[in-house]
């Protein structure tokens, strides 16, 4: 099955439990945030949830990795994501 973009806007209509999500991502990373900021210094436990709420993130928007630049059937993992109906956005072509 092959996934192709949507090249209309996106709009995301978050029902109250997804919002609710929103929100405890929003205060777990405010909170590591300041945490760090205070202390100017971080945990490996802090950072390993940093990087799950952010995971978490990715997931819920589908942010997509970047286009290669050289090979089509390959994500450019090191580049910033972008949103899925975006012109860059890769997307894996399931061969058969």
């Amino acid at each position: 099955m092959t996934k192709k973009k949507t090249p209309e806007k996106l709009t995301y209509l978050l029902q109250e439990d997804k919002a609710q999500e929103m929100l405890e991502l929003y205060i777990a990373l405010d909170s590591m945030l300041d945490e760090a900021s205070e202390t100017f210094d971080i945990d490996l436990s802090t950072l390993r949830d940093l990087r799950h709420q952010t995971w978490r993130l990715k997931e819920t928007f589908s942010f997509k990795p970047q286009k290669h630049d050289e090979y089509a059937d390959r994500p450019a993992h090191w580049k910033e994501y972008v949103l899925p109906n975006d012109e860059r956005a890769w997307y894996y072509n399931a061969k058969h």
